[in-house]
């Protein structure tokens, strides 16, 4: 299905998640992915594999690309990744700053053969600065970027981190969003550009409103159990879970009326915002006694019916369950020949002309490499003359 990104073409040097996933977000846009995998593949072909051979991790951050294994140690590969290049119009890494340089395949040497490319590189610290070569994966970024502190329960407290992956897929929006806008600029003026993310650098912006706030009194922010009596999670009478975000003062109001309560409007511990939020514990306490007056459902019913924003703390099955999610493509199916149909995560977006779909499974290793070759003018002969020199191992 055509997406807004049809005709584009990437070329994906990445490998494990923050870049891989970048290069899925392209793909289900539109984008043809030509995913450049070393001998062996992908390291993530091998996480979180099943007794069937099925890796969640891999189908998660390669789908809908196409694969060709290349040996960059070898000049004749090189070549051949040039050759990609010529025929793409960006490039994604999330290597060490300098590697693509080392391999031949820096941003220079790339817009030499292609001046309207767009190099995205995803590193861990940033192309500059003292720890700009240090190696990274989700963990680092999580823990440089400031987030397992915020995590952390008090200033004392030890850290908590988000679960594994939030920082590498943090950074592949980031890199998605600096190729958008690389793309964008180059279809204007004709010259691509090397574009530089990382872990450190997304998990930053990620933080925006809480290191803003730091930076402005000093305040080292973290988390409480709830962040706010009216903002947060309540158990009902069946042991399961709502939340309500309640910050508006009409629905104040009208939470009040709806637990019985009008009188909460005038109570000087719990008339402003402010005041809630001193006196969280004594307003915490209160809710949780009414919730558990009345099962989930039925608090559920009765807040949508006053207006108050309320929502069930759902599980992956609830998620799955879900006609909204249905209705709106963020969960879809696909034919996969090796499994049959699955069920596998949709778009985020919706275009009302360009839709953009989930454009198939992750490829087979190499599976591609004959025909990616052959689109970048390579003959038969060229081909097997690559293979029997170990740049395009079998």
């Amino acid at each position: 299905m055509q997406g807004p990104l049809d005709g584009y073409r990437i070329l994906d040097l990445t490998r494990y998640q923050q870049g891989p996933y970048a290069t899925v977000m392209l793909s289900d846009l539109g984008a043809e992915i030509w995913k450049v995998e070393p001998p062996g593949g992908d390291p993530g072909r091998a996480s979180d594999l099943s007794g069937d051979g099925f890796s969640r991790y891999f189908e998660a951050h390669d789908r809908g690309k196409r694969s060709i294994v290349l040996n960059l140690r070898d000049s004749a590969a090189v070549e051949a990744a040039l050759r990609m290049a010529e025929r793409c119009d960006g490039v994604i890494d999330n290597y060490r700053p300098g590697v693509m340089d080392r391999l031949g395949l820096g941003y220079d040497r790339l817009r030499e053969r292609n001046p309207g490319i767009v190099m995205v590189s995803a590193s861990a610290f940033g192309a500059d600065g003292p720890q700009a070569g240090e190696p990274g994966y989700d963990v680092i970024g999580q823990a440089t970027g400031g987030v397992m502190t915020l995590q952390a329960l008090g200033p004392d407290e030890e850290p908590r981190t988000l679960p594994g992956g939030f920082a590498d897929q943090v950074g592949a929006m980031q890199a998605c969003i600096a190729m958008l806008a690389g793309l964008l600029a180059a279809k204007d003026s004709g010259q691509g550009q090397q574009v530089d993310v990382s872990l450190l650098g997304s998990q930053i912006a990620l933080q925006s409103v809480y290191i803003t706030g730091f930076l402005k009194d000093g305040q080292q922010p973290h988390m409480r159990r709830r962040r706010m009596p009216t903002f947060t999670f309540y158990r009902a009478s069946d042991g399961r879970w709502l939340v309500i975000g309640v910050v508006d003062p009409k629905n104040w109001r009208a939470l009040c009326a709806l637990m019985g309560h009008p009188e909460w409007e005038r109570d000087d511990r719990f008339a402003t915002a402010p005041a809630r939020m001193k006196h969280t514990d004594d307003l915490e306490a209160l809710l949780e006694e009414c919730f558990a007056s009345a099962d989930r459902d039925e608090w559920l019913r009765r807040l949508r019916e006053a207006d108050i924003p309320s929502a069930p703390v759902n599980s992956y099955a609830d998620v799955e369950a879900s006609e909204q999610v249905w209705t709106n493509g963020y969960l879809t199916e696909i034919s996969d020949p090796r499994y049959g149909t699955r069920r596998v995560t949709g778009l985020p977006w919706n275009f009302s002309a360009t839709p953009g779909a989930v454009q198939g499974r992750a490829p087979e290793l190499n599976a591609d490499a004959d025909s990616i070759l052959a689109e970048c003018g390579y003959s038969v002969d060229e081909i097997a003359q690559l293979r029997s020199c170990g740049a395009l191992p079998t």
